[in-house]
């Protein structure tokens, strides 16, 4: 599924990649919906696990800020271009109605708060607050070009570009050295002028 369209995906496709009868694909699931719903959570399950293992303080322990910044984009970008099939359907579905996106999007956000935390540990700064909004700018900014890189072929810096790790992890550091614009004050609701009639009573 990396390269095709989970829709043209037959049952019996994956039933043979499964190493299973079609009827034993059934035996288990109602439909293909049905199925990638099980592979997404399986997906969540093992990204999780995953990050627990590989990812944790004591790995980071020796790497500096931008070591540490470099480790956590080089595993986000890996991570989808791992799951770039499933990444694509579920964006398929969205449009369709579907709620598959969902778990997609709680596994995004699950992996930028685990790096925040991360690259934050490695930061001097007394405003740590700060720096989470602007850790959380940059990884927006980032996640927004690997899922456009997915969902439509570009030409710029694409998912599978040797660079991509090490354009993305400087606009990480870049959002980590500028300053964020005060939040936006909302405008008050303008009342209709009054209308003064100039004739004589």
């Amino acid at each position: 599924m990396k390269n095709g369209i989970f829709e043209d995906i037959s049952i019996a496709q994956i039933s043979a990649r499964a190493g299973c009868s079609v009827g034993s694909f059934y035996l288990r699931f109602r439909n293909k919906e049905a199925f990638f719903e099980f592979l997404i959570e399986s997906i969540s399950e093992t990204l999780q696990a995953g990050v627990r293992s590989n990812l944790t303080e004591e790995k980071v322990k020796g790497l500096t800020l931008a070591q540490t910044v470099r480790l956590c984009v080089d595993h986000y970008v890996q991570t989808n271009r791992q799951y770039e099939g499933v990444i694509r359907a579920a964006l398929q579905y969205s449009i369709n109605g579907s709620d598959d996106w969902q778990p997609v999007r709680d596994n995004g956000l699950m992996l930028h708060a685990h790096y925040i935390d991360l690259i934050i540990a490695k930061l001097r700064r007394l405003d740590q607050e700060e720096a989470r909004k602007q850790l959380l700018v940059g990884l927006q900014i980032i996640s927004g070009h690997l899922v456009n890189s997915i969902a439509h072929p570009v030409n710029t810096l694409p998912l599978d570009h040797p660079d991509l790790s090490h354009w993305l992890s400087e606009v990480l550091m870049h959002c980590l050295k500028i300053k964020l614009p005060a939040p936006a004050i909302p405008q008050q609701k303008k009342t209709p002028l009054r209308t003064v009639s100039l004739k004589k009573p």
